[in-house]
């Protein structure tokens, strides 16, 4: 009889470690999977929001992954409940590694969450810049990239890329690209 509550108990324990550490492996994961797996020679591999948000999902899945065999007992309907959470979880994971931007000295390159498509483009395709400026008590201010296929992309100016943005000013000089303000 003890033996069934000390593995029950184990993973009552996964679930707690899974429950308090999730919040700051939350704030640390996205990135730097999305700097091993995407950074080339990039300047910062952006990781979207929505990403954090599959990354949220997926530590909700690894914790009922734990906590099932807990509540139901470790028997045979518990574990594989609690296998198809982790694969869950898992797919999760993958999932939301896959989305990014990434900002170079040569290119802008960037995948969408839920596409298989990766979009690279030099600097010199890019076909106009606009610079959204919002004041800072109303949220960050954006760039909007249009490039000349017809594809855009909007990076909001948090403050890494505020950080970036003498590189991008930059690199959008040497490639004779203007910037239109727009001030909302």
């Amino acid at each position: 009889m003890y033996k069934g509550y000390e593995a029950k108990h184990m993973f009552m324990a996964a679930a707690i470690g899974i429950l308090f550490l999730s919040p700051i492996l939350l704030l640390l994961i996205p990135s730097f999977v999305a700097n091993s797996i995407h950074h080339t020679d990039s300047w910062f591999v952006i990781v979207p929001g929505k990403s954090y948000a599959v990354y949220a999902l997926g530590f909700l899945f690894l914790f009922l992954a734990a906590l099932i065999p807990f509540l139901l007992d470790v028997r045979k309907k518990s574990i594989l409940i609690s296998v198809i959470f982790f694969l869950l979880s898992s797919t999760s994971f993958v999932i939301a590694s896959q989305a990014y931007t990434s900002l170079s000295d040569q290119s802008i390159s960037y995948n969408y969450l839920l596409s298989n498509e990766p979009y690279t483009y030099s600097w010199d395709e890019i076909d106009q810049i606009v610079y959204y400026e919002i004041p800072r008590e109303e949220g960050f201010s954006i760039y909007e990239f249009h490039f000349y296929d017809g594809n855009r992309i909007e990076i909001t100016e948090n403050g890494i890329i505020w950080g970036l943005r003498g590189q991008i000013r930059n690199r959008l000089e040497i490639a004779n690209k203007f910037v239109e303000y727009v001030v909302r």
